[in-house]
């Protein structure tokens, strides 16, 4: 029988020490993708309708061992705004200074 979902893990299991491990690591990961929301919040700034946003890019070069390894160029700082119905993006560069929108 295969387990689908899980519900069907923690049903199936029946030792309270090996549920209270599950229960830690849900914790734990929980806790762990608030701190990369958090981070990440940061990682951005709205001023005057326009959000500022950092994010890391990847060049699509097949032997680019950093987009190869998941982490991308960067960080670097976009602009993004709606004009005429459409979200239209600009490349800022790797500091947020000086704007003069």
């Amino acid at each position: 029988m295969v387990i689908k979902t899980f519900q069907d893990i923690v049903d199936r299991q029946k030792n309270i020490e090996k549920l209270e491990e599950m229960k830690e690591y849900i914790e734990k990961k929980i806790q762990e993708l608030k701190k990369e929301e958090i981070k990440e919040q940061k990682n951005r700034e709205v001023i005057r309708s326009i959000t500022y946003q950092l994010e890391r890019v990847k060049c699509g070069k097949p032997s680019c061992k950093k987009c190869s390894n998941g982490t991308g160029h960067g960080p670097y700082w976009y602009a993004y705004w709606r004009e005429d119905g459409r979200v239209r993006s600009k490349y800022i560069g790797k500091e947020l200074k000086d704007l003069k929108y």
